[in-house]
């Protein structure tokens, strides 16, 4: 092993997951029997690396099957392309990849010095999950600049008649807890008529003035991540399903979907001036 692999096996978390990157594990009965990983390089790539499956398990096409879930899932995370370097002595493997739909490609010099062979595949378009990293970006970026104000800041209203930041961030929250089932529902009939809210009585009936400002936080973001994973789940057919939400006119379950994050955006505007230097 080179000095990368020793890094990457004794800390996944830094070097692969935090970076944006996933780890996959297969199982027979309840015994972990191989695994697989990807690597972001950038907004677009992502590497395969470390596959693996246990001696007493393979022929079981184990390896296929991680091959599979490893570009699925790399495509609902919004990446358009994956590489991986490997040997040529590795023969089996090789030619599983090229089954898989990997191309060999030009090695780059300055890489790994066991590698011999590069290759790459395009990955398929998962129609919302360019919207769903959007999210998480804002999400990301939101919570972290959240946690500046304190308790008694984000409960502060610049009016009688307006809301305060927390008003503002429980009403985001209600609005994830109501556009949920609709990303779900609206996946069941081409057309599907669905309830409202009526946003101010909503944030009336929680009293999130009350609400600890740290425990809000914790759950719009848990709320929204939620959304997350399942807005790269919707198939391409169901986002021209038709919904009508309470008395607003029809729309497609794509424009709910890209509604939520204009939506969302809005609202945040309002909780972080734009003069604020943060």
């Amino acid at each position: 092993m080179e000095p990368i692999d020793k890094a990457v096996l004794t800390d996944p978390e830094e070097h692969i997951i935090s970076h944006g990157g996933d780890i996959i594990f297969v199982a027979v009965d309840n015994e972990i029997v191989g695994t697989v990983a990807y690597k972001k390089i950038d907004e677009d790539t992502v590497e395969m690396t470390k596959m693996a499956v246990s001696d007493a398990f393979k022929g079981r096409r184990l390896g296929w099957l991680l091959g599979c879930a490893v570009l699925q899932r790399a495509a609902e995370a919004g990446f358009s392309r994956m590489v991986l370097y490997s040997n040529t002595k590795l023969a089996p493997a090789i030619n599983m990849y090229r089954k898989l739909g990997f191309v060999e490609v030009e090695l780059e010099k300055g890489g790994y010095e066991r590698c011999n062979i590069k290759m790459e595949i395009p990955l398929p378009v998962v129609p919302l999950a360019g919207l769903a990293r959007s999210l998480q970006k804002v999400v990301d970026q939101t919570v972290e600049k959240l946690l500046r104000y304190s308790d008694e800041e984000a409960g502060a209203k610049p009016l009688p008649s307006k809301w305060s930041r927390k008003e503002i961030l429980g009403h985001l929250t209600d609005s994830a807890i109501n556009n949920y089932p609709r990303f779900v529902r609206g996946q069941q009939s081409e057309y599907t008529e669905m309830p409202g809210y009526n946003q101010d009585f909503w944030v009336d009936a929680r009293q999130y003035q009350r609400t600890d400002w740290l425990e809000l936080i914790h759950l719009w973001k848990t709320l929204n991540q939620h959304i997350i994973r399942i807005l790269p789940l919707i198939p391409e057919k169901a986002l021209q399903h038709i919904c009508v939400i309470g008395a607003n006119t029809p729309v497609t379950l794509q424009y709910v979907a890209e509604d939520y994050l204009r939506h969302l955006n809005h609202h945040l505007d309002q909780i972080f001036p734009v003069h604020a230097n943060y």
